[in-house]
């Protein structure tokens, strides 16, 4: 007969150092389930500092389409696929809302391990009646999404962030940012003194999250009228609630928001390019905190090149560059940050990469990442949708999936597997934006949660 006190019994025998090897192992809602087994196991799983330590690695990647389907979650993937946790937003019941989107979400595995994978099929609930649902950013484990519910003005806009693996969420309050084009009417438009001072017409938002440092996660929103010149920053923390206006630091250069943002050394960094008599100076690196505070400028590799991509991997900072004529990509580390050493790491054609001599980026592809800890990059192509590896050490190219329609967001996905006290508890639904509140919180006049 088995013994009843067995299974507690098996958390003792192994070492810690190697119970956390053995678990890092496992996909991420396997470790979840393992919580159960024992006290010893859930604590140490639980364990924040252990959790936010190596060897998690990059699991896959999610993204999201436009597609005119039937608005259902579907469990599990196709047959051939390693697709899992696909969700609809919208609600099409009626039938009679022609335009409203329909956003399609799908998680791309790239460890090669069996289901279970990594899903937000958890927040079919949440997205009752919302008519905007879209994929913005990640960060250590989190996603962000943007949200607008059906019949609401633009200003209504807010967002929502989520951990996978705990299945928690929260909903974050709009910042007040609408498109300028929404403020004139037609009559208002013939004149051009109507509104003395409009709003910035474009808005690029970033999530940070640093679960070494704070359990709470961060937002920074650069508002913009030209789509590459910031006009405001304006910021929100879950551990007060309230979004800040900084004051603008930036001095004329143009920010690549398509480039991607990598979090690193506890700042966030996006490409820029700075500009003397309508000539390009040099391409920069530009860092800000998630409070908006702080910030650094950093010369970037290259003058004469186009940024493609910016991102972390190994304890570096990586810029991609696209260098003129548009036939090679060049790959660099950030070796020293402090003295802003660049040491080359890898060069490759794209008559290798693409099989064609010319490219441009975000025209023809797109580099989505760069593997945390191997010297592997993945970039999307845009003219037959496939999302490919490139392998830096073997030269080896492997495509990962050919995508159902052109991507509006794909972001990687490093699960995090500790309970947040920013995120609601997994099991608590309620109305989202009808009665403007969120949890056991509403919002003050100014956006701030109140009791």
């Amino acid at each position: 007969m088995d013994c009843p006190d067995c299974s507690a019994a098996v958390a003792p025998l192994l070492a810690d150092d190697a119970l956390v090897e053995i678990l890092s192992r496992l996909p991420a809602k396997s470790l979840c389930r393992f919580k159960c087994v024992s006290t010893a196991w859930r604590d140490l799983i639980a364990d924040r500092l252990r959790c936010t330590n190596p060897p998690q690695t990059l699991e896959g990647f999610f993204y999201a389409f436009d597609d005119d389907d039937d608005g259902e979650i579907h469990g599990g993937g196709d047959s051939d696929c390693d697709d899992d946790g696909e969700i609809h937003g919208g609600d099409d019941s009626d039938g009679d809302d022609d335009d409203a989107p329909v956003v399609c979400g799908h998680f791309i595995n790239t460890l090669g391990k069996p289901a279970p994978l990594a899903s937000y099929s958890f927040l079919k609930n949440v997205l009752l009646n919302i008519q905007e649902f879209s994929l913005l950013h990640s960060c250590n484990g989190l996603l962000l999404f943007t949200l607008r519910k059906i019949g609401d003005t633009y200003n209504s806009l807010g967002y929502l962030v989520c951990n996978p693996v705990t299945e928690q969420w929260v909903t974050v309050p709009s910042s007040g940012w609408e498109p300028h084009s929404l403020h004139v009417s037609d009559d208002e438009s013939e004149d051009s003194d109507s509104d003395p001072d409009p709003k910035p017409n474009c808005c690029f938002t970033y999530l940070v999250f640093n679960p070494a440092m704070s359990p709470h996660f961060q937002l920074v929103e650069f508002w913009t009228d030209d789509a590459v010149t910031v006009d405001e920053v304006h910021t929100y923390s879950s551990e007060t609630g309230v979004w800040c206006k900084r004051t603008s630091q930036w001095s004329g250069e143009a920010v690549e928001f398509t480039t991607g943002g990598a979090f690193a050394i506890g700042m966030l960094h996006l490409s820029a390019t700075s500009f003397v008599n309508w000539q390009i100076e040099h391409t920069l690196i530009v860092a800000v905190d998630g409070e908006g505070k702080n910030r650094r400028v950093i010369r970037g590799p290259e003058k004469d090149a186009n940024v493609a991509f910016v991102g972390q991997s190994q304890g570096f900072l990586h810029c991609m560059n696209q260098r003129r004529g548009n036939t090679e990509l060049s790959i660099w580390a950030l070796v020293d940050y402090d003295t802003e050493e660049w040491v080359l790491k890898h060069s490759v054609t794209f008559l290798q990469l693409f099989e064609r001599r010319s490219c441009r980026v975000d025209f023809d592809y797109s580099v989505i990442a760069i593997h945390p800890e191997r010297n592997l990059i993945f970039f999307f192509q845009h003219w037959d949708l496939k999302l490919k590896s490139y392998g830096m050490d073997s030269q080896e190219l492997c495509t990962l999936r050919t995508l159902r329609a052109s991507h509006q967001r794909i972001v990687p996905y490093v699960p995090y597997f500790a309970e947040s006290p920013a995120l609601h508890n997994k099991r608590c639904y309620f109305a989202l934006f009808g009665t403007r509140q969120i949890g056991c919180c509403r919002y003050g006049a100014q956006g701030q949660l109140g009791t």
